[in-house]
């Protein structure tokens, strides 16, 4: 042996020597498969007797899709106001569904499994609680009824306008919605009757004549036309202002002695067609009653519509117009005025002039000229009741 080494101690480190005992390592208890049988065997308790006092305390619901834990006899409002549960109001919509208002509708609720539920419901463990928005309420409907127009047919040609059947109209009953005035659906209770008329220059095939009228008088003029006619030997037709006849009733009486036609020309000489049916009617029945009845009306302006042309048709009277106006009223000038007539004068024409309304003594030179040309053309001259029929 070395005494060296045995007085410096043992070396830094031993190798192994295959003559020396190998070391065993000591083995440890299977304690984490203890434990975990353990743990189940407790959950398995747990789920069979239930859980301990402090764990039982709160339930558990579900609040629109989220678990929430409540205490017990928690009461639905209290849950709805913890989680700023707002059930929103339904909207109110028009007759196609657009939404006209977003409120109005029915009240939004709070469910619970699926029911209805007031706030002082106390939700069990376990229950399913959500929020109904409101269902859309339809707004209220309203029922009116309106006239439904008729439409005017007219046949033939002339000046001469004939009321063959009065025009009436219908009636629509109709549902719209009150906010959105959407129409939902329409019902017709009385169709509309068409007005008819007919339009005719009443001339037999052959016959070649005219009548001369004279509108707006009387006035201080028309005893001098009356004059000139008379030394013609011919008729005429005047349609006369029934406020201003009512006045001058002895030159109403001179006109029809003479052979002239009395016709009506409104009372007033209003537009006619800017009146409504009543006010129309009157223009027409009044003048007829001063003048002792008449068959024919001339529309002040030569202004109608279907509206005129039917009340005049109520009142038995036809409309009459004309074929040649002689502007006399614009020119006042008796060259221009017979010239006009010679131009446009055929078979059947009823020629205008005028007697009253404004300074007509140009109207009264012209006349005798007028006269001669068309008696020289072989033209008879007559009435418009005799024209017209």
């Amino acid at each position: 042996m070395d005494s060296r080494k045995t007085a410096e101690g043992p070396p830094p480190y031993r190798r192994h020597t295959p003559d020396r005992p190998k070391r065993r390592r000591a083995r440890r208890p299977a304690t984490l498969l203890t434990y975990s049988l353990a743990a189940v065997v407790m959950a398995l308790v747990l789920l069979l007797v239930g859980l301990p006092a402090s764990l039982g305390s709160y339930l558990f619901v579900d609040v629109d899709g989220k678990a929430s834990a409540i205490s017990p006899g928690t009461r639905l409002g209290d849950v709805a106001q913890a989680h700023d549960l707002a059930p929103r109001e339904g909207s109110l919509v028009d007759v196609a569904g657009d939404v006209v208002r977003l409120r109005g509708g029915e009240p939004g609720r709070l469910e619970v499994g699926g029911r209805g539920a007031a706030a002082d419901v106390v939700p069990r463990d376990g229950a399913r609680i959500r929020t109904r928005r409101g269902r859309d309420v339809a707004e209220r409907l309203a029922r009116r009824t309106e006239s439904v127009a008729f439409q005017t047919r007219s046949e033939g040609s002339g000046p001469v306008l004939t009321m063959v059947r009065a025009g009436s109209p219908g009636e629509r009953e109709i549902f719209a919605g009150v906010r959105s005035k959407r129409t939902v659906a329409s019902f017709v209770l009385r169709e509309p009757v068409d007005a008819a008329f007919r339009r005719t220059k009443g001339l037999t095939s052959g016959q070649k004549a005219v009548a001369l009228t004279f509108d707006d008088g009387p006035s201080t003029f028309t005893p001098d036309v009356m004059k000139v006619l008379a030394a013609k030997g011919v008729s005429a037709t005047f349609f006369v202002v029934g406020k201003t006849a009512a006045a001058h009733k002895a030159t109403i009486d001179a006109l029809r002695a003479a052979g002239h036609e009395v016709e009506n020309h409104s009372w007033d000489h209003a537009d006619l067609t800017k009146l409504s049916p009543e006010a129309i009617s009157s223009e027409i029945t009044r003048t007829a009653s001063v003048l002792g009845g008449t068959r024919f009306l001339r529309p002040p302006y030569g202004a109608s519509n279907t509206t005129v042309a039917t009340q005049a048709g109520l009142a038995g009277q036809r409309i009459v117009m004309w074929d040649v106006d002689t502007r006399d009223w614009q020119s006042r000038n008796a060259a221009a005025i017979t010239s006009i007539v010679k131009a446009h004068a055929r078979p059947g024409a009823i020629i205008l002039m005028h007697d009253g309304g404004g300074e007509r003594s140009q109207t009264v030179a012209a006349l005798s000229g007028i006269i001669d040309w068309l008696l020289q053309q072989g033209y008879a001259l007559t009435t418009v009741r005799q024209l017209a029929g």
